[in-house]
C-alpha cells in the first residue's frame, strides 16, 4: 500500500499527456507531461536516410581473407583506424565496424568468387560522415572506395577560399593533436588561383596551423601571389586554417602524401554511392522544417515526432496533444487494490462466519484491528482544494499581483522568488519549495484557506517574507516575520475540501472500495489542477497513504513490524526453553546410559564369578566323589 500511496503523491502521475497521430502512416508522437495541450499539422516531404557507399562495382575483389599489404591509417568521423600490411578486406571491415567511428562496414559477396566492401553511416542525415587518409599511403583508394587525388574536393568553402577542419590548437603540431606517430602525411601541395599556383611544403608531424599558414604566405610573398592563409580562432579554443586567392577565384590544390586531406581542406570523392544521406524535411503547421534524423524531439517542446513515410508530401496529419487519465486511474486503481487485498484477508483470517461458525485465526487480534481501523481511517479524510485554485481566483476575486517575494531563512540566506508565471496555489509553493537558495517549505494551512511557511535552515534567526517591487506576498497573505520559523499565512480563500467519494471511489458492502470511472473521468476532464492536489499536495491523499502504511510498516516504529517483533521474541523465548528442555533430557539420557553402562558391568562380573563357583563346585564334588568308593572298597576285602 506505500507504493500505491507514493504513486499518489508523485505530480507526474496526473501530468501525462497522449500524444494521437490522425494518419500513423505519415507521422507518429508522443509526449511527457509538460506538453502543452493542442493540435499540430505534420506533412513529410522527405524522410532522412543514412550515407551509404560502396567498393568499385567494376573493379571487384576476388579475395576476401587475402593480405592485401596496405600500411597506414584513416581517419572516419575523427576516429584514426589504423591499417596493418597483414590485413584482409574482411579484417579491414572489422576494424572500421569496431572503431566506433559511427559507421558499420560489410564485405558483399556478390557471387562467383567476387566481393565488394559497404560502408554505411550508423545515423541518418546530408552530412553523412567524413572519411580520410592521414597517412602518406592511398587506403581509400586502395580499397576502392576513394577516387584518386585529382578528384578531390573541397570541404569547407568559404568566400574566395577553403577551410581546414577544427583544431582545438593552434601551435602544436597537427600530428599530435590528431594521434597520428607513424607515416605521418608530408610532402609539398600546390595552391592555385585565378593568375597562377605556389608550392608549399608541409609536414605536418613537425609543423602547428600556425608555422602552415605561414609557409604558404612565404611561398606567396615569394611568388608575388595574392594568395593568403590565416588561423582564425571561429570560437573560444577552436582553429581553422583559412586558405584565400586574393583575386576573387575558388582556389584549386594538388595535394601531396595527402597533407591536404589529413586537414580536412579537401576530401576524397567516393568512387560509389549506393545510398545519398539526406536530412528530413517536413512541415508543422506549414512551417517549414529540416532535422538529420525522423526522429524528431526539438521542435515541439516534449513532443518526439517520429517521421514515417514521405510518399504523400501534400498530405498532412493531425497529432493532437491531450492530457491523459491513464496514469492517474491506474494509481488510484492501484491504491483499490492493495486497500482491498488487505481488507480480504483481515476478513478471511480476524472474522467469525456464522454459518461455520468457525473464528478466524486471528479474531481479536489487537494488531489486525489497528490495521483496519487505519485503512478506514484513510477513506475519511477531506483535503482542501486551496492548492489547485487559481491565483485571480483569490482573496475574493482581487486575486494576486502578478510579482516575485524576497524570502530570507532563520539561517540568513536570501531568495528573491519569481512568481510571475505561477497561475494556481500549487504553483507558488512548487516555486518556494524548488528553490534552493534557501530553506523553507510552503505548504496548506489545516483550515484550507492559506499557506503556511516552515523554516528548515537550523538557523537561530527569523524567517522572512518581504515584497520585492509588488504587493505580492501581501496579497498571498504570507508578508511577515517569525523569530520561531514559522509563518502563519492570513486567509486567502474559502475553505473548500473534497473527500475519495466524490472522487468516485465507493465503499462496497463488504467494506472493499471500487471506483466509479465515469465520474472521476468527470473530475480529471473538468478539474485535472484539484484532482492533482488532492492526491499530490503536500498532506494530500498520497501522503495519508503513505502514513497509514508507514504506521503499519514501518521498519522500527510501525504497529505489524512492533506485533512481529513481540511474536518473533515469544519464538525465540519458547525456542530457549525448548532448547534448556532438549539439554536437560540429552544430560538425563546420558546419565542413565552411564548407569546403564555400569549395571551392565556389574552383571557381567557377577556371571563370571558366578561361573568360577560353580566350575569349584563340580570339581569339589567329583574329588569327594571317588574317594568314598575306595574306602568302602578296602573295607569289604
Amino acid at each position: 500500500m506505500r507504493v500505491a500511496g507514493q504513486a499518489l503523491s508523485a505530480s507526474t502521475t496526473f501530468d501525462t499527456r497522449d500524444a494521437v497521430s490522425s494518419n500513423t502512416d505519415i507521422v507518429q508522437a508522443s509526449a511527457t507531461g509538460a506538453a502543452d495541450v493542442g493540435n499540430f499539422d505534420v506533412s513529410v516531404q522527405q524522410l532522412a536516410q543514412a550515407l551509404q557507399i560502396s567498393s568499385d562495382p567494376n573493379n571487384v575483389f576476388t579475395d576476401a581473407d587475402q593480405a592485401l599489404n596496405l600500411d597506414g591509417t584513416i581517419r572516419i568521423n575523427g576516429t584514426n583506424i589504423t591499417i596493418r600490411d597483414t590485413d584482409s578486406l574482411r579484417d579491414i571491415a572489422s576494424r572500421i565496424s569496431n572503431a566506433d567511428a559511427g559507421v558499420s562496414a560489410t564485405v558483399l559477396d556478390i557471387g562467383s568468387g567476387q566481393f565488394r566492401l559497404s560502408v554505411r553511416s550508423l545515423e541518418t542525415g546530408a552530412n553523412g560522415f567524413t572519411l580520410a587518409d592521414v597517412s602518406t599511403s592511398n587506403i581509400l583508394e586502395s580499397l576502392r572506395i576513394g577516387q584518386n587525388q585529382s578528384s578531390d574536393t573541397i570541404v569547407h568553402p568559404i568566400t574566395d577560399g577553403a577551410a581546414s577542419n577544427e583544431f582545438s590548437l593552434s601551435l602544436s603540431p597537427v600530428a599530435t593533436e590528431l594521434g597520428l606517430d607513424s607515416n605521418v602525411p608530408s610532402g609539398t601541395v600546390q595552391i592555385s588561383n585565378g593568375t597562377g599556383s605556389i608550392n608549399v611544403t608541409v609536414d605536418l608531424a613537425t609543423q602547428s596551423l600556425e608555422d602552415i599558414a605561414q609557409n604558404i604566405n612565404n611561398a606567396a610573398s615569394t611568388a608575388g601571389s595574392t594568395i593568403s592563409a590565416t588561423v582564425n580562432e571561429v570560437r573560444t579554443g577552436v582553429f581553422q586554417l583559412e586558405i584565400t586567392t586574393g583575386d576573387g577565384t575558388t582556389p584549386t590544390f594538388v595535394d601531396s602524401g595527402n597533407v591536404l586531406e589529413t586537414l580536412g581542406v579537401v576530401k576524397t570523392s567516393f568512387v560509389q554511392v549506393d545510398q545519398q544521406g539526406l536530412d528530413s524535411q517536413f512541415k508543422v503547421n506549414g512551417i517549414d522544417v529540416v532535422r538529420s534524423s525522423n526522429t524528431v524531439s526539438d521542435v515541439i517542446d516534449n513532443v518526439t515526432l517520429t517521421l514515417v513515410s514521405d510518399a504523400n508530401p501534400t498530405q498532412s496529419a493531425t497529432v493532437s496533444i491531450s492530457r491523459s487519465s491513464t496514469g492517474a486511474t491506474d494509481a488510484v486503481q492501484g491504491f483499490i487494490d492493495s486497500f482491498n487485498s488487505t481488507k480480504g484477508f483481515i476478513q478471511q483470517f480476524a472474522s467469525f462466519d456464522p454459518e461455520t461458525k468457525q473464528a478466524g485465526v486471528l479474531l481479536g487480534d489487537a494488531s489486525v484491528l489497528s490495521v483496519d481501523q487505519t485503512l478506514s481511517n484513510t477513506l475519511v479524510r477531506a483535503i482542501s482544494t486551496l492548492p489547485s485554485q487559481r491565483l485571480d481566483s483569490l482573496n475574493s476575486g482581487s486575486g494576486v499581483a502578478s510579482g516575485s517575494i524576497q524570502i530570507t531563512d532563520r539561517s540568513g540566506a536570501t531568495a528573491t522568488i519569481d512568481l510571475t508565471s505561477a497561475d494556481t496555489v500549487q504553483d507558488v509553493i512548487d516555486t518556494i519549495n524548488l528553490n534552493p537558495d534557501v530553506q523553507v517549505e510552503a505548504s496548506i494551512n489545516r483550515d484550507g484557506t492559506g499557506l503556511v511557511l516552515e523554516d528548515n535552515s537550523g538557523g537561530t534567526g527569523s524567517l522572512t517574507v518581504a515584497e520585492s517591487g509588488s504587493t505580492t506576498a501581501a496579497d498571498l497573505g504570507i508578508l511577515d516575520t517569525s523569530p520561531g520559523g514559522t509563518i502563519q499565512g492570513s486567509a486567502v480563500a474559502q475553505a473548500e475540501f473534497v473527500s475519495l467519494a466524490q472522487l468516485g471511489v465507493g465503499v462496497n458492502t463488504d467494506g472493499t472500495l471500487s471506483l466509479d470511472t465515469t465520474t472521476f473521468q468527470s473530475f480529471l476532464d473538468n478539474n485535472p489542477d484539484m484532482v492533482k492536489a488532492f492526491f499530490t499536495q503536500k498532506g494530500g491523499f498520497g501522503d495519508i497513504v503513505v502514513e497509514a502504511a508507514d504506521q503499519l510498516t514501518d521498519t522500527r516504529t510501525g504497529i505489524l513490524t512492533t506485533e512481529a517483533t513481540s511474536l518473533q521474541t515469544t519464538i525465540d523465548d519458547f525456542n530457549s526453553s525448548i532448547s534448556r528442555i532438549e539439554e536437560s533430557v540429552t544430560r538425563a539420557e546420558e546419565n542413565l546410559r552411564r548407569q546403564f553402562t555400569a549395571l551392565e558391568q556389574s552383571l557381567a562380573q557377577l556371571q563370571q564369578q558366578s561361573t568360577f563357583i560353580t566350575n569349584q563346585l563340580s570339581q569339589l564334588g567329583s574329588s569327594g566323589g571317588s574317594g568314598g568308593s575306595g574306602g568302602s572298597g578296602l573295607g569289604i576285602g
